[in-house]
């Protein structure tokens, strides 16, 4: 391995922390971590872009500018402080993550793919770290907390214990009765911290070719023991789609026949933990039937562009309806925030171009990631956040929808 290799190798991990810590950490409560957790990918991407013969000429450029032509439509709401926030996000990072990609699409598919999976071989460093620190502090209570954090997340919540900084404890739930912490590892809360999981299982189960059970095993085990219920239905989806593939190919009469029960069996599951959250006062369900009313009230009225994509208000300052809106749900939240004009920039990039390609080869790996992605996206309110940003531009950088390059896919499980 040459010593250019070696260096965006670095680059690449150094840059997948980075968009892990911006996905919603207590890390960002001081605000020189924040800007430098902000700012280094853009200072990172343009040194690898740079060294993956990036040039005027190339056929991006072009793509480029018409979108920043078409950014320029929403960027009229935005409020004056929040300017730099749309500008960082999507004149600026969105794009140079999409060249970054394009540029590596060029090279071969292992190049293409290396920043996903430097971000999986991290997320199972640090669901392993969780797992651990989980047990021993918050169900047997062996390790004291060490510290404690400054907390934002929560308007009644200004400080969280910490242990070693490494793990925070952020929520507590009773699904049975008893009062149990969250597995949330260093995120605010369980819901992001089960997104990250989730992107990462989608990574190893969907995009790299040579699958490790072990990391399978630590993501899927993390994604439980965080309690979320968006979390135990995707790992149900999961196994109930892999479950699938094993059988439907042998057992075609079987699987018909098993169905029904498999159907019956998941409806008794989801009435059962529908259930136990209306048992144990509903909060979640109501707040979020709440949220997704008031954003669709609030995108009918501003139906095209929204009332501002980045502004720091609540919706509800923004609408005038006096509610805050868009906490719960990012579909819904752009369709308010960003209206019809950024919802299908959005769904476009995360569903129909990988949509299209996976009819064009007749590969539908890609799809399912993303589409996978997609389902985790729209229930977490993450639309402009790093790791949306970098599916985003993964999708763009298809736009062509020129194949992947076939190279030996044993560069994912020794090249990392």
């Amino acid at each position: 391995m040459s010593i250019s290799d070696r260096i965006n190798i670095v680059l690449e991990y150094t840059s997948a922390l980075c968009i892990i810590l911006e996905f919603n950490t207590p890390y960002t409560v001081f605000p020189i971590v924040k800007r430098t957790i902000q700012l280094m990918p853009i200072v990172l991407l343009l040194i690898l872009i740079l060294k993956s013969h990036y040039s005027i000429n190339k056929k991006i450029n072009g793509q480029v500018f018409i979108y920043w032509i078409g950014a320029l439509f929403p960027m009229f709401l935005v409020k004056d402080d929040a300017f730099l926030t749309y500008i960082r996000i999507y004149v600026i990072m969105l794009p140079l993550f999409w060249i970054y990609l394009y540029l590596r699409k060029k090279m071969s598919t292992s190049v293409y793919l290396s920043i996903f999976l430097r971000y999986s071989n991290l997320m199972v460093a640090l669901a392993v770290i969780s797992l651990v620190m989980w047990f021993l502090c918050s169900i047997i209570h062996v390790i004291p907390s060490t510290g404690r954090m400054p907390y934002e997340w929560a308007p009644n919540k200004f400080f969280i214990p910490s242990y070693f900084g490494i793990y925070f404890e952020t929520q507590s739930v009773a699904p049975l009765g008893t009062t149990i912490w969250r597995n949330t590892g260093i995120f605010n809360e369980g819901p992001m911290y089960n997104m990250a999981l989730c992107v990462a299982l989608i990574i190893e189960c969907f995009i790299r070719p040579i699958k490790s059970k072990k990391k399978i095993c630590i993501l899927a085990t993390t994604v439980f023991t965080t309690l979320t219920t968006t979390g135990q239905f995707f790992l149900l989806l999961l196994a109930g789609w892999f479950l699938y593939k094993k059988i439907i190919y042998k057992h075609r009469a079987f699987f018909v026949l098993l169905l029904p029960l498999l159907l019956y069996g998941g409806f008794v599951a989801a009435s059962a933990v529908m259930e136990n959250k209306m048992e144990t006062g509903g909060g979640s369900i109501n707040a979020r039937s709440s949220d997704i009313q008031r954003c669709i009230q609030i995108g009918l009225e501003h139906p095209i562009i929204g009332v501002g994509l980045t502004s720091r208000e609540g919706l509800g300052v923004l609408s005038g309806i006096g509610k805050n809106a868009g906490t719960s749900n990012s579909l819904f939240a752009l369709f308010a925030r960003g209206g019809i004009y950024t919802l299908i920039l959005y769904i476009g990039v995360l569903l129909l171009i990988p949509f299209y390609y996976s009819r064009k080869y007749k590969n539908n790996r890609w799809f399912l990631a993303m589409f996978c992605f997609f389902l985790i996206f729209t229930i977490t309110i993450s639309y402009s956040k790093y790791l949306t940003l970098l599916f985003m531009a993964w999708g763009l950088s298809n736009i062509d929808m020129v194949k992947w390059k076939d190279d030996d896919e044993k560069y994912y499980s020794t090249n990392e």
